[in-house]
């Protein structure tokens, strides 16, 4: 109350006293109903029922005036008549409605004093009551077949509509849109939004970068027009052959491996690389390393694992405790686990890296680019039969002039993997993934810790809807003195990358009592949490999840830069053949810029002119680009730089062709792309017992700007039934390269 009268003893008391009580206390109460309940004209009760055929009645209730804040009642139910308004033939609505009125009413005789020296006085009839009263109204609308509501009258509160037909009331439609509502009723309904905001903000604060990994994916995706080209094109292929009809023997590698190449002849000195190179004159190796591995652009993991600096943020937050389970209850196992290890990335770039178009039989189903391209320090890979055909579906390459990229497409693979054995009961708790994001932690509450006891924690991808413990992301094991009754966070040793729509489990394995919290419901996870006994999965509680909490990367900046430690050979460099462990997620970018003369330079297309200066010092970093959300990471740790230059020359001797039957005619036809007359030179020969042959004629056919075919025929003084095929290539400059794409033979 804003204002309050101020009563003492023995002092005059008078009628304005006690009338300013009440009418302050009024005062204040209507200041409440204006600046917090309403400014609107509301009603609370005064329900509109039909009590008979021609009659309504009116329940309790308040018209609250929320420009004044009065409240206006009802006391007792009223009952009115609507008789008089019935339609003689057809349907007509009514409105009921109210408004407030203020009345004097309770009337009492009451002594007046009309004379202060002899206290004479005169009885007079007063009101001793002031009241606010709602008085109902009702309007009648139009008699129609198809009547229409009428409006309440300026400054009425609407209560209900009431549809009139010949036998009487057939409807009550009440105006709850002027109903005032209760604010405990509000509260819990807030507190419903509340819960399901925590819960769905952390899903649609990624959803712009979900869209544009979307959108990138769907840039990547072939056209039908792109398709009907192929078929023309492959038509074409077939026209071109025209292998003779004669022949006796036919041959052709697309040099994609050294398979039909003979490294150990003498001479040889080529690289076999999508096409026949020049081979490598020096070169030199080291791995990538932070130029400062404090830097604040980036954040380290224990492992080498770098991403742009970033903190934690929480997108599922299981607290409400309801029940706990006691892990070792369940039977003890002895598990065997293969951890997945992050995909890989291997970039190519030098002035000399020309664009082969054999590039394309990578996808052909004839080869496994993987194994051959993502190699690293002598690594034996066994690819079962089952995914065999996995390189030519998650296998993305990029070939462009000067610069090539080969990337998995999946985060994680199974082609290297690490081997964990765990022992104890296990526990795990399966749940779907809502966004795409860099898992940095995960947090179990355990309700209570045992003396011993090992606890692993495992976050493995979900099969049939069971944690596959042949699909391990990350193991970690923390002992029993490490553990604490309520959260226990647990780092991974790197963060691991969950993709929107995927189910993982995150499983507890331990011998000892430690026992978890469990919360009601599974409605936030999508998942279950189970138990396993006899190589099985069992549900442990059919209404809860377990207490956890999953916390994911939440980057500073949508773009980071880093130095690198800078690359270097002696004499020169002018390539550069880059292999790590890392993603890029869809939408997110990633590459690498050098330094030369002061300015930096982005490996990409058409742009290595940096390199034909020969540096042999060039700094290097590393640029990341994304969201906030979202951002590619690298690991540092076992990956590698080669430096080199290449030689001016080449000679590639191939393995012995082996003919079935004799022949004295030979034809060697080769497919050169970048070859430049001026600069260029190009031979075939033919070794034939041991003795090297030149060629009787050649033959070159253009077939566009950057590429000709060479074809060279052989007439041998005497027939044969082996040999071997010697290219040789040359250029007066080793900066400006050219290759041999393929290579076909015919025996006459």
């Amino acid at each position: 109350m804003e204002k309050s009268v101020i009563y003492r003893d023995r002092q005059e008391l008078q009628a304005a006293d006690l009338n300013n009580t009440q009418t302050w206390a009024d005062e204040a109460l209507r200041h409440v109903v204006m600046d917090a309940i309403t400014s609107e004209r509301q009603f609370v009760g005064l329900t509109v029922t039909a009590y008979s055929a021609t009659e309504i009645q009116v329940s309790i209730g308040r018209v609250i005036e929320g420009s004044t804040g009065k409240v206006y009642a009802i006391e007792t139910a009223e009952t009115h008549s609507l008789f008089s308004l019935m339609p003689l033939q057809n349907e007509k609505w009514l409105a009921v409605s109210a408004i407030g009125q203020e009345e004097q009413v309770n009337l009492e005789p009451r002594d007046f004093l009309i004379d202060l020296s002899t206290r004479e006085v005169e009885p007079q009839t007063v009101a001793m009551q002031s009241r606010r009263v709602a008085v109902i109204h009702i309007a009648s609308g139009l008699e129609s077949t198809t009547p229409e509501k009428p409006d309440a009258p300026t400054g009425y509160c609407l209560l209900a509509h009431v549809r009139l037909s010949p036998s009487g009331i057939q409807e009550v439609v009440l105006a709850t849109s002027r109903y005032l509502p209760n604010l405990n009723a509000v509260e819990a309904r807030v507190t419903a939004a509340e819960g399901w905001i925590t819960s769905a903000t952390p899903r649609i604060s990624t959803l712009m970068t979900d869209v544009a990994g979307l959108a990138t994916d769907l840039m990547t995706r072939a056209t039908m027009a792109q398709a009907i080209q192929l078929g023309i094109d492959m038509a074409r292929v077939k026209e071109r052959l025209e292998i003779p009809d004669n022949y006796v023997f036919y041959g052709a590698d697309h040099f994609l491996d050294a398979e039909e190449s003979n490294p150990a002849a003498a001479g040889y000195a080529a690289l076999v690389e999508e096409g026949v190179r020049f081979p490598v004159a020096a070169s030199g190796s080291s791995a990538l390393a932070l130029f400062n591995p404090l830097d604040s652009a980036v954040t380290v993991s224990d492992d080498g694992f770098v991403l742009p600096a970033y903190d934690e943020m929480m997108r599922l937050n299981l607290a409400t405790r309801t029940g706990e389970l006691t892990i070792n209850q369940y039977q003890y196992n002895t598990l065997g686990l293969e951890q997945k290890t992050i995909t890989r990335t291997r970039i190519r770039y030098g002035e000399t890296r020309t664009v082969c178009t054999n590039g394309q039989w990578w996808q052909s189903g004839q080869y496994d680019p993987a194994s051959g391209i993502f190699r690293l320090n002598g690594e034996t890979w066994q690819v079962a039969a089952e995914i065999w055909l996995l390189p030519f579906v998650n296998y993305q390459w990029i070939r462009v002039t000067q610069f090539w990229v080969d990337e998995w497409q999946e985060p994680y693979w199974d082609v290297v993997t690490e081997t964990h054995t765990v022992q104890g009961s296990q526990l795990s708790q399966t749940f779907l993934s809502a966004q795409t994001g860099w898992l940095t932690s995960v947090e179990v509450y355990l309700t209570g810790v045992a003396a011993d006891g090992v606890l692993n924690v495992l976050l493995c991808q979900v099969r049939l809807g069971q944690p596959d413990l042949e699909q391990v992301l990350a193991v970690v094991s923390i002992n029993a003195g490490n553990l604490t009754t309520g959260w226990n966070r647990i780092p991974w040793s790197r963060p691991i990358y969950m993709t929107a729509g995927e189910r993982y489990a995150v499983v507890l394995v331990t011998g000892g009592a430690h026992r978890v919290g469990t919360t009601a419901g599974t409605e936030y996870t999508q998942g279950q949490l189970l138990y396993a006994q006899d190589g099985a999965y069992f549900q442990a509680a059919g209404e809860a999840d377990l207490m956890l909490r999953l916390n994911f990367a939440k980057f500073r900046s949508p773009r980071a830069s880093v130095q690198l430690q800078p690359l270097q050979l002696a004499g020169g460099i002018a390539d550069l053949d880059l292999l790590f462990e890392g993603f890029r997620p869809a939408g997110c970018d990633f590459h690498f810029e050098y330094q030369v003369g002061g300015v930096w330079t982005p490996m990409s297309g058409d742009d290595a002119y940096g390199l034909g200066s020969l540096p042999a010092l060039l700094p290097l970093r590393a640029v990341f680009t994304g969201t906030t959300d979202l951002m590619p990471g690298i690991r540092m740790t076992d990956s590698r730089a080669i430096v080199q230059r290449f030689a001016a020359a080449f000679v590639h001797i191939s393995t012995t062709r082996t003919l079935g039957s004799a022949s004295n005619s030979i034809r060697v036809r080769c497919l050169l792309e970048y070859f430049n007359p001026t600069v260029h030179t190009f031979a075939i020969k033919l070794i034939v017992g041991g003795s090297t042959i030149t060629a009787t004629s050649t033959l070159t056919e253009i077939v566009d700007d950057s590429a000709r075919w060479f074809e060279a025929r052989f007439t041998l003084e005497s027939t044969t039934t082996s040999y071997v095929i010697r290219l040789e290539g040359a250029t007066s400059d080793a900066t400006v390269g050219f290759h041999v794409a393929e290579r076909y033979d015919l025996a006459l």
